[in-house]
């Protein structure tokens, strides 16, 4: 027997969590599938970085990420910060002469960038950059920016209030439900088959990061004609007995190989873009060598801290994000299956509230929402 509500959401991350939301605030029936649990995908293993720092090369993706910055800041005012696990009072860039990253004349470029672009930065020279920072080993000639705006998330907290607000706005929350058909009316999709329930829909919304691709080709009855959206695995380690004081700011080293870290309650958190390619090409199993390597690197900044008392007890563990070809969202209906709606970007975790309030608009209200003309899925000639 069928089951009918106005939209269904497939996808429990931050992304379908957020779109979820907001369809239930404009009063939308709305049902949300998720095949595990809530938040226990690429949203559960993230940095989980809010910024519009690192969003650089494009002046209206910056623009869009400054604006999901803003909208978190805005659920924070309404709801708390604690109940949405919003931390931190920025992130450090900082470069000398010797480092491996192009030295202070590029972390100089990068924060004129910003500053060109109206993005609060604030200049710092060696001594600034250990005031704020004790704990780390700055060489001689170093220098720096600070983005005064960027914070840091508990993601799953976040999910999980997002969760909460909409089962009290009437939105259904199914976990443990994997859509493994589509509703048909002629060519348009009209539902989703998710055993044992069948609910028909007026809209669908595919929202489940690197399913996505294969979830479309479900929708579409072919292969022949994929997303543009590659798996991207990402290595995540955080450490439980590292006292906060360590670290005060998301940090971004100067090795040449996106080394960061941030505090989280308990200590830090860990991540660089060499050891994720490493797990990328070499499928590792073990996440051993990864979280060694990286409480090693740490201990080359940080001079003292315990690497190998860490590693024993750290949590390590991969999140596979969902890279577009082009690095920018992908945002829209797809056009050869009327009733389907598609959303994938790699900044899910700062663009999630914000992009769910657009989609939502163009759902609901039938609103096309100008912001999100630069992600259409038409670039991609679907």
């Amino acid at each position: 027997m069928s089951e009918r509500a106005d939209v269904v959401v497939v996808g429990g991350g931050i992304l379908g969590m957020s779109i979820a939301y907001a369809l239930t605030r404009l009063g939308r029936a709305l049902t949300l599938l998720e095949e595990r649990t809530i938040a226990s995908g690429t949203t559960g293993a993230s940095f989980a970085w809010l910024n519009a720092t690192a969003k650089t090369d494009d002046a209206h993706y910056h623009e869009l990420n400054r604006r999901g910055l803003e909208k978190h800041l805005a659920l924070a005012a309404e709801w708390g910060e604690t109940a949405i696990g919003l931390d931190g009072a920025g992130s450090i860039h900082w470069s000398h002469p010797s480092a491996a990253d192009g030295g202070p004349a590029a972390v100089q470029a990068r924060g004129d960038q910003l500053a060109d672009r109206g993005y609060p930065i604030v200049g710092l020279d060696r001594a600034a950059l250990q005031a704020l920072e004790p704990n780390i080993d700055f060489p001689d000639g170093s220098v720096g920016f600070l983005a005064p705006l960027d914070r840091w998330l508990d993601a799953p907290r976040m999910v999980r209030r997002m969760a909460e607000a909409t089962r009290h706005d009437g939105g259904d929350i199914r976990e443990g439900a994997p859509v493994t058909g589509f509703l048909y009316d002629g060519d348009r999709v009209v539902g989703v088959e998710a055993p044992p329930y069948r609910i028909v829909a007026q809209n669908v919304v595919l929202a489940a990061g690197t399913a996505l691709p294969t979830l479309a080709a479900l929708a579409r009855r072919s292969l022949a004609r994929a997303l543009p959206i590659r798996p991207v695995p990402g290595l995540l380690v955080d450490t439980a007995t590292a006292p906060r004081a360590w670290l005060r700011h998301v940090i971004y080293f100067p090795d040449g190989a996106g080394f960061h870290m941030r505090p989280t309650g308990e200590g830090l958190s860990l991540g660089a873009d060499d050891i994720d390619a490493d797990h990328a090409a070499a499928h590792q199993d073990s996440l051993l060598v990864g979280t060694t390597a990286l409480l090693h690197r740490a201990s080359d900044f940080l001079p003292g801290l315990p690497a190998l008392e860490l590693a024993a007890a750290a949590h390590a563990r991969i999140g596979v994000r969902p890279v577009p070809e082009d690095g920018l969202p992908i945002v829209g209906p797809l056009a050869d299956v009327p009733g389907v709606y598609i959303a994938a970007t790699l900044s899910g975790i700062t663009l999630g509230p914000h992009l769910g309030d657009l989609i939502a608009g163009e759902i609901a209200l039938r609103e096309t929402q100008t912001d999100l003309e630069p992600y259409r899925p038409a670039r991609f000639g679907q």
